[in-house]
């Protein structure tokens, strides 16, 4: 990657994204967002529910820190690469749509989800010896005071509301950060919910916390799964 296409991919103000965010926030309205720790960094770690479709477009418009969300990295390949991902495993796996449904949805998406994703600063997400790169990025972003949302949950059957599992990846970004600049950032849990249009984030705490009380990367990542379904059943549903 050049010099430049970096500076473009950790631009705060993104002007041609800000003119199309205007268009979207009269489309999606804006949630009621109650954040528990009062006023967030943007250098630091957010983990939250995916919320379906649209919850990475609504964190984008509506958290109040600047992001940079995960996203499956096929998203970020080839028009066949999109195409395939978002029939075979986001409509199909996750939304339970039937094939032709699915077809259909996935060949308009697959044209249109690259400006999104360049506006929304989509890292990549691998689940192999590519992880890496993930983590490089996101500490660029991070430097530059941007920070990493990540949307940790097992969606293998689909977006749920009760989230049941929490995958591993972010605890890894923490530790590494951390050995890149020396620094304990935050890592707050976030919850979405599209129905009762609400948006609450909880209290930060940090990756020596838990390593401290000596817990696997597993243990941690279950916690969170935990505090994420907390602030629905306590700030949300009630």
């Amino acid at each position: 990657m050049s010099k430049k296409q970096r500076n473009n991919e950790i631009n705060k103000n993104q002007p041609v994204w800000k003119g199309t965010a205007k268009i979207l926030r009269l489309l999606f309205k804006k949630p009621k967002i109650l954040s528990l720790s009062g006023e967030l960094p943007d250098k630091a770690i957010y983990v939250a529910n995916h919320a379906a479709m649209f919850g990475p477009l609504i964190y984008n418009l509506y958290l109040p820190a600047t992001v940079a969300p995960w996203g499956a990295w096929p998203m970020l390949g080839s028009w066949k690469q999109r195409y395939r991902y978002l029939r075979d495993v986001y409509f199909i796996q996750k939304r339970h749509k039937n094939k032709f449904a699915a077809t259909l949805l996935a060949f308009f998406e697959a044209g249109l989800s690259p400006m999104f994703y360049k506006g929304l600063r989509v890292l990549p997400s691998y689940n192999d010896q590519r992880f890496i790169t993930t983590l490089r990025k996101s500490i660029r972003m991070l430097d530059n005071d941007i920070g990493i949302i990540i949307f940790p949950e097992n969606s293998t059957e689909g977006y749920m509301e009760h989230l049941t599992d929490f995958y591993a990846g972010f605890t890894e970004l923490a530790k590494f950060y951390r050995k890149h600049s020396g620094e304990d950032i935050p890592i707050y849990p976030v919850y979405y919910h599209p129905v009762y249009k609400k948006m609450v984030i909880g209290f930060p705490s940090y990756y020596s916390d838990y390593e401290r009380r000596g817990l696997t990367r597993k243990q941690i990542a279950k916690e969170f799964c935990n505090q994420v379904n907390d602030l629905f059943e306590q700030h949300i549903k009630e």
